[in-house]
């Protein structure tokens, strides 16, 4: 007989999810923040008589993700994966707001020296919407530790609809990005007090401070892995501005519109192998191999998975589906999408071996990591910019990412060799998503 909806049990407000749960509820709110996120790609086009708005929010975007890892400061994983409570929810969040305002100082700093001035309001307006919504991840972290990521799929997805509607509206209204930021900003500030905040003094004390020897001891832990994300996004960013350098705004605007809804790629990564971070870490401190190894092959045959489907799917629905939503135009730049679905698989097997190195403490490999991969990048993007337009962007970013992904798994294999040895029989395997 068939149960009734009140005899159905609701978990308590902090009461741990299984992880086949938290899955489902991480991916559905990342999926609607994504898909809002991109609708925004196709309404700058769709409001706009040519590619150059749509080439100015790709130019933004990529200069704050030039040193988004510093307002980052890798910490997400860092305080996933803290289960011994080395700091407070409280002192977390104080050093995100600290390094924040470091990355938004090296921002305006890079776009001083490097960018058009009529672009500054511009990139300082959206690095701050950003990092508003960067601070409240820190209540996301702490909701993951405790297995509670239908509190994050809530918030992501409401993130993603108010940002997608306060877009539409106001650039609808005024054709004024920076007006436009500034009421995205204020709207994401708005909605942390309101949901964040009280969400993540569920489970752990809110109190804001942060000693210096703390935020020192963070600074000098995180640095190197810090510093190696700001050089691995510029292996991504970089090769893009020199894209608006030599062919200009609008052959940017058309790579980073096409490029936008392949990154569903990356995007339906983090979905499969961020919820397990936890799990890896678990396994790992316990000494149970088989169950972090039914967890890589979880990962690998996943993210293998999608992304032939995400090639078949660009090769069948790629025309149809890009001339229905950004016009004909569209049609001439259609050639760029089989290799932004190779490059954007090879991306999220990077991001996901990168945190799991981070979460295990490896932070040394995660820097060298991304120092190959920066420094393939560069040497790269010029002559292949030269010899195949848009397309060297992508290509220059598949060599880079091979690289560093070579690199990080020998670190990862080093790693692994000081994990501990249990009983079989006792161990305990966190590979089971039920």
């Amino acid at each position: 007989m068939m149960r009734s909806r009140s005899s159905v049990r609701r978990p308590a407000p902090n009461e741990a999810l299984s992880l086949r749960r938290n899955m489902v509820w991480n991916s559905a709110g990342s999926f609607v923040n994504y898909f809002c996120q991109w609708l925004i790609t196709v309404i700058v086009v769709r409001l706009s008589s040519s590619y150059d708005a749509a080439g100015v929010y790709t130019y933004v975007m990529a200069v704050y993700a030039l040193f988004a890892p510093v307002a980052n400061y890798r910490t997400y994983v860092y305080q996933v994966s803290d289960l011994h409570g080395e700091n407070t929810l409280g002192e977390y969040f104080s050093f995100r707001c600290l390094t924040s305002g470091m990355a938004l100082a090296i921002t305006m700093l890079y776009a001083l020296v490097s960018c058009d001035p009529s672009m500054l309001l511009s990139i300082f307006l959206f690095t701050l919407y950003k990092l508003v919504l960067l601070v409240s991840d820190v209540f996301h972290a702490c909701e993951q530790k405790h297995e509670r990521m239908d509190y994050i799929g809530i918030s992501y997805g409401l993130q993603g609809i108010l940002s997608l509607t306060v877009f539409s509206v106001v650039f609808g209204l005024t054709k004024d990005m920076n007006m436009t930021f500034a009421a995205m900003m204020l709207t994401g500030l708005v909605f942390g007090l309101v949901y964040d905040l009280p969400k993540g003094r569920l489970f752990e004390e809110f109190v804001p401070r942060l000693s210096w020897k703390k935020a020192w001891d963070l600074l000098k832990t995180c640095a190197p892995a810090v510093l190696g994300s700001v050089a691995g996004a510029g292996a991504v960013s970089i090769p893009r501005q020199y894209l608006s350098f030599a062919l200009g705004e609008a052959a940017l605007g058309a790579y980073g519109t096409m490029a936008a809804p392949v990154a569903v790629i990356q995007t339906g990564a983090s979905y499969i192998y961020n919820p397990l971070i936890t799990y890896f870490i678990r396994s790992f401190e316990a000494g149970d191999h088989v169950g972090f190894k039914r967890l890589m092959a979880k990962v690998v045959v996943a993210l293998v998975a999608l992304g032939l489907v995400c090639a078949v799917g660009v090769q069948v629905l790629g025309d149809p589906f890009f001339t229905a939503v950004y016009g004909e135009s569209a049609r001439s730049h259609l050639y760029l999408l089989q290799p932004l679905v190779l490059s954007a698989i090879l991306v999220a097997f990077q991001a996901f071996m990168n945190d799991l190195v981070m979460a295990l403490r490896s932070i040394a490999t995660t820097f060298w990591s991304n120092v190959i991969s920066v420094s393939i990048a560069m040497v790269a993007m010029v002559p292949a910019v030269t010899s195949f337009g848009p397309n060297g962007v992508t290509i220059t970013l598949i060599a880079a990412t091979v690289g560093s992904l070579l690199y990080m798994t020998f670190g990862l294999r080093a790693v692994l060799r000081s994990m501990p040895d249990v009983d079989p029989v006792k161990g305990t395997d966190h590979g089971s998503v039920g």
